[in-house]
């Protein structure tokens, strides 16, 4: 949450004034607005900066209190509601043995199965790299071994001269 300069800590002489209810009040200056906003009971609040309008600081009238408080509500409202997409690494060479494939293929199963997508890489160093054949089939075997569990998001591509990447997450058929 960020921090609203309030009172005496607006530097601006002449504010543009936003009553409680929402309503211009017009521009006055800043000691008139303070003691409007303390006989009222409330605070005045920078809202927008004179650099951002051009012309005059547009301020409100507010309890400050109760505002940086529901700020904070909205806030871990939204924090609520956001969904975290976790994402696992399975990192294999193209000269990978089948059980060791396999084994990968089970780990990523379990992964897909508590909504995780894999991000599936191939590292081919050496004179390996430069034979894509290669490199295809290890990412071929390797979704053939996942089956219908799995649907390709972002097909294999080369990120580097030794590193391939594709994304994989669960298929909801």
């Amino acid at each position: 949450m960020e921090h609203r300069p309030i009172n005496e800590k607006i530097r601006d002489s002449r504010v543009l004034v936003i009553d409680e209810e929402g309503n211009k009040l017009g521009a006055m200056d800043k000691t008139a607005a303070i003691s409007l906003a303390q006989e009222r009971g409330y605070d005045l609040v920078l809202f927008v900066p004179a650099e951002k309008t051009g012309s005059l600081a547009i301020c409100k009238i507010v309890d400050y209190g109760k505002f940086t408080y529901e700020q904070k509500m909205k806030e871990k409202q939204s924090q609520k509601n956001q969904t975290v997409i976790k994402t696992k690494e399975v990192k294999v060479r193209p000269q990978i043995g089948d059980h060791d494939l396999k084994w990968r293929v089970d780990q990523a199963k379990g992964w897909l199965n508590d909504n995780a997508q894999i991000r599936f890489k191939i590292q081919a160093y050496g004179r390996v790299g430069y034979k894509p054949e290669l490199i295809q089939e290890t990412y071929d075997r390797f979704l053939n071994l996942l089956g219908d569990n799995a649907k390709v998001a972002t097909p294999l591509k080369k990120l580097t001269p030794v590193l391939y990447e594709a994304i994989i997450v669960k298929n909801t058929k």
